[in-house]
C-alpha cells in the first residue's frame, strides 16, 4: 500500500506584520505557540507581501501568479476563478481540500454568498467572504447555509479548524486545510473581552520611527498615545490567534499526525502602526511588506532562521514543491522549497506594487507604485516610473533616511531601477489612477465596487478632473 501523502496546514492572518511576534523579536506581544513553532520549526527574516493589501495580496497566495495576472489588483475587485489554484493542484494529489476562514476574493458585496464556482477548487468550505465585525461572526458552508454562532471570530474559526483536524486527521486520505484569520485586522476595539484584559495595564512601545501626530486621512489625524491604545487591540487579536495555533497543534499531536504534516504561518500583508506617521498597509515600508514566515515539518524541513528572499506570490508553488506535486500552468511566484531544506538562494529580490491605491490609501492621498526589496535595500518608484523611496535597510533599519537623490547611491539606485524596470515590462506598466484601470480592461468591476463603497466611478474621476490636471 503507497504511504499516505503528508498533511498541509496553512494557516494565514490579516494584516499580521512580522514585527510583532515573540520569535521575531517584540517581547511585549504573547505568541507562545507561535514561537513555539518557530523553535522547531524555519522563521524567514524577509518573507515580503507583494501587493500589502488584503485581496490582491491573498490572490497571489492562492494562484501563485501577481495580481496583474489574476486580476484583483486592487481590494473588492473579483478574481479570474479559470486560474489554476493551490487546490486544484492538491484535489489532483488526492487531498481533501478545506478553507475556514476570510476569503475577499469574489468583489461585491462584501457579504455575499460564495458559489462552488468561485471557491478556486477548495471543496469543504466555512467562509466568510468578508466580516470585520469579529464579534459577531458569521459563516457560510458548503451549501451556502449561513451560520451566525455569534463570538469573537478567531475563536468560531480556530474551533471549526479543530474540528476538521479531528476528523480528517486519522483518515487513509490526506487533508490541505487553509484557515485564514480576518484579525488582527482593525478595528482593533473589536477584540474578545479576555483577549483586551491581558494588554489593559501592559506597556506597548510603538516603533521608534512612530511619529507623535499620526495621519488617520486627509482631515483626520491620531496622537502617538492613541494608536499605542489601538495597538493593545492589535496584540489582543494577535493573542488570540496564537492561542488558536495552539489548540490546533495540540490536537494533531494528540491525534499522532503533527509529524506528518506540514505546518505553515504567515499573513497577507502588514500594518504601519503609526511607523512613518501613517496607519494601515498599501505602502513599500517595511512594517507594511514584511510578514511572518513559519514552517514546520519534522524531519524535512530545516530548523532556524533564513535570511533568504521570499513572496507570498512564492508560497503556493514553494508549498506544491514541499509536498512533491507541481502546477500545470505557469506561475510567476518560484519554487523556494530548496529554502526550506538548507539550500541556496532561489532570487536576490521580491518585486512590490500597489497598483491603485483604494479606501484607506485613497483617503490618505496616496499614489500607485512600484518597488523592489533585496536583503540590503528597498527601492520604490512612484506609478508613472518616477523615483521615489531608497532605502539601505542594514544602515537604516526603521527607513527613516531616504536616499534615492543621494549621489553616493546613484549606481545603487541605477541597477535596482534596471531591475524593477524588467519585472514592469514583464508583468504590466507604468501607469496609475484611471489610466491603469483601463489598461487592465476592468472598468466594470472597478465602477461596481466603487458604487458599493459609495465612492466616484471611472468616469466621475475623470470628469471631476480639473483643466490644470490634463495633460497638454
Amino acid at each position: 500500500m503507497e504511504p499516505k501523502k503528508p498533511n498541509l496546514l496553512f494557516i494565514f492572518s490579516d494584516q499580521h506584520r512580522k514585527f510583532d511576534l515573540g520569535c521575531y523579536g517584540n517581547c511585549e506581544v504573547m505568541t507562545p505557540n507561535l514561537d513555539a513553532l518557530a523553535s522547531v520549526g524555519l522563521r524567514f527574516e524577509h518573507c515580503c507581501s507583494n501587493s500589502p493589501v488584503c485581496v490582491p495580496a491573498r490572490g497571489s497566495l492562492l494562484t501563485g501568479v501577481h495580481a496583474q495576472t489574476h486580476g484583483a489588483f486592487t481590494n473588492d475587485l473579483p478574481i479570474r476563478y479559470d486560474l489554476e489554484s493551490i487546490a486544484d493542484v492538491l484535489n489532483r494529489a488526492g487531498y481533501h481540500t478545506g478553507y475556514i476562514g476570510k476569503w475577499h476574493l469574489c468583489g461585491v458585496p462584501r457579504d455575499q454568498y460564495v458559489d462552488r464556482a468561485r471557491r478556486l477548487g477548495f471543496t469543504e468550505w466555512k467562509v466568510a467572504n468578508c466580516n470585520h465585525d469579529y464579534l459577531n461572526c458569521y459563516y457560510d458552508d458548503e451549501e451556502n447555509l449561513r451560520h451566525r454562532p455569534g463570538g469573537y471570530e478567531p475563536e468560531i474559526f480556530g474551533g471549526l479548524a479543530e474540528e476538521f483536524l479531528q476528523r480528517n486527521s486519522r483518515s487513509d486520505r490526506p487533508f490541505a486545510l487553509f484557515l485564514s484569520f480576518a484579525t488582527p485586522h482593525d478595528s482593533h476595539t473589536a477584540v474578545g473581552e479576555e483577549y483586551k484584559e491581558i494588554y489593559r495595564e501592559k506597556q506597548v512601545t510603538l516603533r521608534p520611527n512612530a511619529t507623535e501626530t499620526i495621519m488617520f486621512n486627509l482631515k483626520k489625524s491620531i496622537t502617538h498615545a492613541q494608536q499605542a491604545e489601538y495597538t493593545r487591540g492589535y496584540y489582543g487579536h494577535i493573542t488570540a490567534i496564537d492561542r488558536q495555533v495552539g489548540k490546533l497543534l495540540t490536537g494533531l499531536r494528540e491525534n499522532g499526525a503533527l509529524d506528518h504534516t506540514l505546518v505553515i504561518y504567515t499573513a497577507d500583508h502588514g500594518d504601519m502602526l503609526g511607523s512613518q506617521g501613517l496607519r494601515d498597509k498599501q505602502l513599500p515600508y517595511e512594517e507594511s511588506i514584511g510578514v511572518p514566515l513559519i514552517a514546520a515539518w519534522k524531519g524535512h524541513i530545516s530548523a532556524g532562521v533564513s535570511t533568504q528572499m521570499i513572496s507570498l506570490v512564492d508560497l503556493p508553488v514553494t508549498v506544491a514543491g514541499l509536498l512533491g506535486l507541481q502546477f500545470t500552468q505557469p506561475k510567476d511566484g518560484l519554487d523556494c522549497s530548496a529554502l526550506f531544506k538548507g539550500g541556496k538562494a532561489v532570487q536576490q529580490q521580491c518585486y512590490l506594487y500597489d497598483l491603485y491605491p483604494c479606501h484607506q490609501a485613497a483617503d490618505k492621498g496616496l499614489r500607485a507604485w512600484r518597488g523592489l526589496r533585496t536583503q540590503q535595500y528597498t527601492y520604490a518608484v512612484h506609478g508613472d516610473g518616477t523615483d521615489w523611496l531608497l532605502f539601505d535597510n542594514d544602515a537604516d533599519p526603521y527607513q527613516q533616511h531616504n536616499l534615492v537623490k543621494d549621489a553616493a547611491y546613484a549606481q545603487v539606485r541605477k541597477e535596482l531601477k534596471a531591475v524593477l524596470d524588467n519585472y514592469v515590462l514583464q508583468q504590466d506598466a507604468y501607469l496609475e489612477g484611471e489610466d491603469y484601470i483601463r489598461f487592465a480592461d476592468r472598468q466594470a468591476d472597478f465602477d461596481q465596487s466603487q458604487t458599493y463603497f459609495g465612492r466616484p466611478t471611472l468616469q466621475e474621476i475623470e470628469n471631476s478632473r480639473k483643466p490644470s490636471d490634463l495633460p497638454e
